[in-house]
């Protein structure tokens, strides 16, 4: 892997074993004493079409983005308060939250108005804990047309239209996404970072 920023010591890590795979594994490393620990390894789902290029990804498409990015800035959920021990900034949903999709300056952002987009307590179980991974938002670079609102979040409910996969998104266990609210360190500057274990492409989860 490519030389991550100096202020980066955690890293969440999705891989999956090629381009097109739509199940795969979620890890969390922490840098200490200058080794990255293994903190968490779990299995994870994508998008019904599996994992595409992020820079050739469109809207709609059913596909996990490739990438790496720095992730939102707070976590989010349907309860009151986060698992304890949770660290970062948390927003509780409200019946007024929504993802833009505009093609403006809240794209791919959390906005408390209605707007075009994803109204987020729509979600549930999913979004009983969630995050944005950092596609295409900021403080990431965004492209309109490239999709919107790629959450690492709880499984999807017995009767997803999808059966067990997203619409893009990476989703955990309930019991997983709460381990990993309480390991996610703010101070610790974390990314995001999803490939595919092969090596020798611009995919590759090794040419970050």
């Amino acid at each position: 892997m490519a030389a991550l920023p100096a202020n980066t010591r955690q890293i969440i890590v999705v891989t999956g074993e090629r381009i097109g795979s739509s199940s795969g594994r979620l890890a969390l490393y922490n840098l200490d004493s200058e080794r990255w620990i293994e903190v968490m390894n779990v299995t994870a789902n994508f998008g019904k079409k599996g994992l595409v290029d992020g820079e050739k990804r469109h809207e709609g498409g059913l596909q996990t983005p490739t990438g790496i990015w720095t992730i939102g800035s707070f976590l989010f959920g349907l309860h009151p308060t986060p698992p304890v021990g949770t660290t970062m900034p948390y927003r509780q949903i409200t019946a007024s939250s929504y993802w833009s999709s505009e093609r403006d300056s809240t794209h791919n952002t959390w906005v408390e108005r209605h707007v075009a987009g994803e109204h987020l307590i729509d979600a549930d179980p999913q979004y009983e804990y969630a995050f944005n991974t950092g596609y295409n938002s900021p403080p990431n670079g965004i492209v309109f047309g490239r999709g919107a609102a790629i959450f690492i979040h709880c499984f999807e409910p017995p009767d997803n239209r999808l059966g067990k996969y997203t619409q893009g998104c990476i989703a955990i266990s309930r019991e997983d996404m709460a381990k990993l609210f309480i390991q996610l360190d703010p101070a610790r500057n974390p990314l995001c970072a999803i490939g595919t274990l092969q090596r020798g492409s611009s995919t590759s989860i090794w040419a970050y």
